[in-house]
């Protein structure tokens, strides 16, 4: 289990649980790169973070964690969706 499934605090599919290891391999690659001075291999694992949120998002995983991990590696500013509108709100 990755530390991400820790937090969670509940059982997630497969799939989730392989998406979340690879977050963390990447980002441990990440650190690595940065470490290194590789600014080539910085923007390839940005690529792959950025792949994976998509990834994610196009399966219906919960991707509000991952945006929010992919916004500290790039160093953005987070983007605060618009809550879907239900019709329990409509006049």
């Amino acid at each position: 289990m990755t530390k991400t499934d820790l937090y969670r605090g509940y059982r997630m599919s497969e799939f989730e649980h392989g998406l979340n290891e690879r977050i963390d391999q990447t980002r441990a690659q990440l650190a690595v790169a940065r470490d290194e001075g590789d600014d080539y291999l910085v923007e390839v694992l940005l690529g792959d973070l950025e792949s994976l949120v998509e990834l994610a998002g196009d399966n219906d995983v919960a991707t509000g964690e991952m945006k929010q991990i992919l916004a500290a590696e790039t160093g953005t500013i987070p983007v605060i969706e618009e809550p879907e509108r239900g019709s329990a709100n409509a006049d």
